[in-house]
């Protein structure tokens, strides 16, 4: 039986190393442990956010999330968006409460093709759909203080 032991390997075209297509190059991950919360009704920053420089044109960027949600005692609710540096990749509704506060949990998953090799900047902002109602991004529950979120960006090789 043989052996093969190597010190480096380089890809003969470019000499940067083995780029295989569909395969995670690199994965950054960002987390808060506020609560912060809002009556705004236009989108501001939860303080959620990732930077991830992809290392080739092709590159896709997955962008995975999890946080907690809360509305307090009104009839309205929260909406969350995904934001690429200034532009909006996707917005939906997060929580919604009828007479009543509501907590749960919110998460997505968002496929990126920015089509670039310079630094990205994804970040998550919320609002609230009716300024008498507070939205609580994050949120903890009676007895569980601190929770975590997550925001996680992946590079695939494209």
């Amino acid at each position: 039986m043989s052996t093969l032991y190597v010190d480096t390997i380089n890809e003969k075209t470019s000499g940067n190393g083995i780029y295989i297509p569909g395969h995670v190059l690199q994965v950054v991950q960002s987390t808060i442990t506020s609560t912060p919360s809002t009556t705004s009704t236009s989108f501001v920053d939860t303080g959620l956010s990732v930077t991830i420089t992809p290392t080739s044109s092709s590159s896709k960027i997955l962008i995975m999330a999890d946080y907690g949600t809360g509305s307090s005692n009104s009839s309205n609710g929260m909406v969350t968006q995904l934001v690429r540096g200034s532009t909006s990749l996707f917005y939906r509704g997060d929580s919604y409460t009828n007479s009543g506060g509501t907590y749960g949990a919110g998460s997505f998953a968002h496929l990126d093709s920015p089509a670039t090799t310079s630094a990205l900047t994804y970040k998550v902002q919320y609002l609230t759909q009716g300024s008498a109602t507070t939205v609580y991004f994050n949120a903890s529950y009676s007895g569980y203080a601190s929770p975590t979120a997550h925001l996680t960006a992946m590079e695939i090789g494209g």
